[in-house]
């Protein structure tokens, strides 16, 4: 007889609710995770939406922490009762990236709860050992959740490598984008300019180390970051807001011979991009998907140390049997929330 747990079953796009579903049995080398915390991402909206060819019917939920209440035989690294936070990312392995450290590439890896495997919208999941990292006491579990966020943000600054002194601008501030402002100004950036189209987030982005707010709806964005630039643009310019505007923003935002990390993802053709300063400045654009893995443990001592504090990035928490208030919460009006995060 199984045994059964609760989960948040995606039975068709718009289509969730709450079902008792079997719970997950642990092979070698896994280890099973009584989930505490899930951060809704924008994946999970736009799969929610119906966005993605996903296998239905479908648990979904990939942002999360918990505490591991079994082990299977060749399990080494953790123990029942540690608290873990998820790596998302499944990968073989054995493929070119892979061997390269490119796991997020890997050819026939995946995300949890989208593509591979059911996610952390239940009360367990299962999972091979090498997928859970510790964290501290002190952090609690909804701060590790969002944790995972952080994680993508390390990577994508990694691939840039930011230095002491580089002019940076950050068009967007959602929470990733808040966390990019963040890290940029660890990493010792002057100036760093973001830009948003809500006071109350640069408000907090004032709080998290930005030298220069500007609301896009007031003020031309890009003539305040050439005029904070000698007129020349920021050395490194970070798109993590995801839509056009900002992606034509960033092209103009950037100095000759500078870098754009283009975070946010836009699916979509865009229209009116004129690709010729790419030639003209010589402009260099770094894309950034996810993480390798090993962003986790740097990012979790960021946290755990006080370094940065993601705390005020949780603007909502919702019960597992709320889940579809807080997917639509997001879908419907994200400019009033940044994470959302289901506590079971």
């Amino acid at each position: 007889m199984y045994e059964k747990m609760k989960a948040a079953v995606l039975r068709a796009p718009c289509d969730i609710a709450i079902e008792e579903v079997e719970k997950p049995t642990i092979g070698l080398g896994e280890v099973l995770v009584k989930i505490k915390a899930t951060g809704i991402c924008g994946t999970d909206v736009e799969t929610y939406r119906g966005k993605y060819k996903v296998k239905f019917p479908l648990v979904m939920g990939h942002e999360t922490a918990g505490e591991i209440v079994k082990l299977s035989e060749g399990v080494k690294r953790v123990q029942v009762g540690d608290r873990v936070i998820i790596n998302p990312i499944f990968y073989c392995g054995r493929c070119h990236f892979c061997l390269m450290g490119k796991r997020n590439l890997c050819l026939y890896g995946g995300l949890l709860g989208r593509d591979l495997g059911n996610g952390a919208y239940a009360e367990y999941v299962a999972l091979p050992e090498h997928m859970v990292f510790k964290f501290p006491e002190n952090v609690s579990y909804e701060e590790a959740a969002a944790i995972v966020l952080l994680v993508t943000v390390f990577h994508g600054q990694k691939r840039i490598k930011i230095m002491p002194g580089d002019s940076v601008a950050i068009l967007g501030q959602g929470a990733a984008g808040l966390l990019h402002t963040k890290l940029a100004k660890l990493s010792g950036a002057d100036p760093v300019m973001v830009t948003s189209r809500s006071d109350w987030k640069l408000d907090l982005a004032q709080k998290y180390g930005a030298d220069i707010t500007i609301n896009a709806k007031r003020e031309d964005p890009i003539k305040t970051i050439l005029k904070n630039t000698n007129g020349w643009g920021a050395d490194i310019v970070i798109e993590a807001a995801g839509v056009p505007d900002t992606m034509r923003q960033s092209v103009k935002a950037v100095r000759p011979g500078g870098t754009i990390l283009q975070f946010g993802t836009v699916s979509e053709p865009i229209d009116n991009f004129n690709p010729f300063p790419l030639y003209f400045k010589e402009i260099v654009i770094v894309g950034s998907r996810a993480m390798t893995g090993e962003e986790f443990e740097p990012s979790i001592k960021l946290v755990a140390s006080g370094a940065i504090d993601v705390k005020p990035l949780i603007t909502h928490e919702f019960p597992l049997e709320k889940v579809k208030e807080g997917i639509e919460l997001l879908n419907k009006s994200p400019g009033n929330a940044l994470r959302v995060i289901i506590k079971l």
